[in-house]
């Protein structure tokens, strides 16, 4: 039998009050930047999170009361709404962590029913399925189904699909209860089709252990082992335990359905060992619950004793409604019945008043499992027809869902106590019923395992492919790295070559240059002393006779091999500048080309006199005649046109 799954429910919850992202999360509005009225919302809004995250559930609900009471104005109709929305959510997890689930339930139902609340006239769909998971909180299961029902009739136009997420998942919690489970199905793979849509995958581990669940109820056991193991390849499960615990929990009951006890014990030992990393209170519950279970169908009472022990420490105060209080009275009824081996009549009266309690609830996963541990113990312990009757009331719920293992059970336990009471006919029947359950329960194990065996099969080629595609990955990753790093590297080197080239010719022309400069100086200063020397003889008396001497004592600028040397230190600095010269005046002389490369050395018309061992006005002619040559205008400086060339 299947114990009720709450995965989505406090799923839903943790994710709401941890990692639910809000529109006050999402983004920090300055107060400057909104209306008076938006601010307002905000800040409430802001006070009940932070009230919230610090456990004050008390202060978040006052806060979360005011904002959803506001009536917002056209101007901030979106913004504002939006934080209502997600308010009315987080006011729902704040009762429930607070451990007021049947206060929170009263709270919304009085709400929903007055309508007084501008939110709750407006947003009804918002506020149906905020006031069903409050109800289903508060164990009020058909109101919850009812309402849950009228809120997924609505339009969903409008709705974002974080929102449609949470209608979703929460119905599928409530339908799974109630033992709607392919309600409950239709709404989770709705779910995870909408998740796969989001940016933040991380709530699709509880998406995934709910279906685990829901589709192994239905007999559809290949699915199932798909989804679990979908929800490891994920990763989603490590990051998540409390998921992971969920997840780990129903896995269980599909190997129980199979009757593999073995994979039941590894797999309860996982969801514990994941409880343990969460250390959500409700992960412990969930597997001290199932454990429970397994310890009362195979009599092990001791260990069932110090199990309900560690649930009690645990649950929630008993003035608020919760599925784990009729859990624990349940199991402690048949505890009782079993431990004191049906000697004690207030032990079998007190089962017989539960079975009638049952009877008078509409039929869930928590009904049926109570009545198949009380035939059990009760016709363990002797109380036939009391079994009879236990065991009857969960036959048709059995048949409807297809749980062929609990089929085969209970039709055999029928069909024995039948035959002890003296029935043949109705033993016979029964017996026959459990033969036929047990070939379709043989066949589905059979078909589970090759499933098993298949999915894992094709999950570990897939695992296979995916480590060849990542270590392909990895290997393209570092060739591409090495290929930048040998760019990054060549072009720094060439960059470096560049620069000392740059730095190099730089140095050299600056050394010829003033190799270049050093040797006008010493002729200018060479000529300076034969100006002087001709000076002092033409003081001289004797004029006439040394007119001779003067004239070979007129300066020469250079010698053929000096002129030749200043020719090759100068092409060296300007190696294009005769050439560019000759081609616009082809009939320049030799003498032209001199004074020529002395103007691009920036020499005054007295340093060119010197270097030429000329006086001034000569130079001025020589330079009056190579801009005629030239071709030049008066407004254009010989200076100028010889730096251009």
């Amino acid at each position: 039998m299947r114990i009720a799954t709450l995965i989505l429910a406090l799923c839903l919850i943790l994710s709401g009050c941890g990692n639910h992202n809000s529109p006050g999360d999402q983004t920090v509005l300055s107060p400057d930047s909104l209306s008076e009225f938006h601010n307002r919302a905000q800040l409430l809004f802001d006070e009940a999170r932070e009230q919230q995250k610090g456990e004050n559930y008390s202060a978040a609900i006052s806060a979360y009361q005011q904002l959803i009471s506001l009536e917002p104005e056209d101007d901030d109709m979106k913004p504002v709404v939006a934080l209502m929305d997600d308010g009315f959510l987080q006011l729902v997890y704040c009762y429930i962590f607070a451990g007021q689930r049947k206060d929170g339930a009263d709270y919304f139902n009085r709400v929903y029913k007055e309508k007084k609340l501008w939110f709750v006239l407006n947003h009804p769909r918002s506020v149906e399925i905020c006031t069903a998971y409050s109800l289903y909180e508060a164990t009020r299961l058909e109101e919850a189904v009812a309402l849950v029902d009228r809120a997924l009739s609505r339009e969903e136009e409008g709705r974002k699909n974080e929102q449609l997420y949470v209608d979703n998942g929460i119905a599928s919690v409530i339908y799974n209860q109630a033992g709607e489970i392919r309600k409950a199905i239709s709404c989770g793979e709705r779910s995870l089709e909408i998740i796969r849509t989001l940016d933040d995958q991380s709530k699709i581990v509880f998406v995934l252990g709910n279906l685990i669940y829901q589709y192994q109820q239905i007999g559809e056991f290949e699915k199932a082992l798909a989804v679990y193991d979908a929800l490891l390849v994920s990763g989603e499960g490590e990051k998540n335990p409390y998921g992971l615990c969920a997840a780990e929990t129903n896995i269980v009951h599909l190997y129980d359905e199979w009757g593999l006890e073995e994979e039941v014990t590894v797999h309860l030992d996982k969801a514990r060992e994941a409880a343990e990393r969460s250390g959500v209170p409700d992960a412990f519950l969930r597997v001290d619950n199932l454990s429970v279970y397994y310890t009362l169908q195979s009599e092990e009472y001791d260990k069932a004793r110090v199990l309900l022990d560690s649930m009690q420490v645990r649950i929630p105060d008993r003035s608020q409604n919760s599925f784990y209080h009729e859990f624990y009275d349940n199991y402690a009824c048949i505890l009782a019945v079993g431990e004191t081996k049906g000697k004690d009549l207030q032990a079998v009266i007190r089962a017989r008043e539960l079975i009638g309690q049952l009877k008078d609830k509409p039929l869930n996963n928590l009904s049926v499992l109570t009545y198949r541990l009380l035939g059990d113990v009760l016709a363990e312990e002797g109380e036939r027809e009391l079994a009879i009757d236990a065991y009857l009331a969960c036959t048709d719920y059995i048949q409807k869902n297809q749980l062929v293992n609990q089929q085969r059970l209970v039709y055999y336990a029928l069909g024995r106590l039948y035959a002890e009471t003296k029935r043949p006919d109705e033993s016979s029947r029964y017996l026959l019923m459990a033969h036929q359950a047990g070939l379709v329960f043989t066949e589905r194990r059979n078909a589970g395992l090759m499933s098993q065996f298949r999915v894992r099969y094709e999950t570990r080629e897939k695992e296979q492919d995916n480590r060849l595609l990542r270590s392909e990955l990895q290997l393209q990753k570092r060739t591409t790295q090495y290929y930048v790093l040998i760019g990054i590297v060549s072009f720094l080197l060439g960059t470096a070559f560049l620069l000392w080239l740059i730095l190099r010719h730089r140095a050299l022309r600056l050394r010829h240059e003033s190799n270049l400069r050093q040797m006008l100086a010493e002729w200018q200063n060479m000529n300076r002393k034969n100006e002087e020397l001709r000076l002092q003889i033409e003081k001289a008396d004797a004029q006439h006779t040394m007119q001779e001497v003067i004239n070979s004592l007129s300066p020469r600028l250079l010698t053929n091999e000096e002129e030749q040397e200043f020719r090759r230190q100068f092409c060296f600095l300007y190696p294009s500048f005769l050439s560019g010269l000759r081609k616009v005046c082809p009939t320049v002389t030799r003498s032209e080309e001199l004074l020529a490369m002395l103007v691009r050395l920036h020499l005054s018309s007295d340093e060119i006199a010197f270097a030429l061992g000329n006086n001034r006005a000569s130079v001025n002619t020589s330079r009056f005649r190579f801009r005629k040559k030239l071709g030049l205008e008066k407004e254009v400086s010989l200076e100028d046109y010889i730096d251009s060339l």
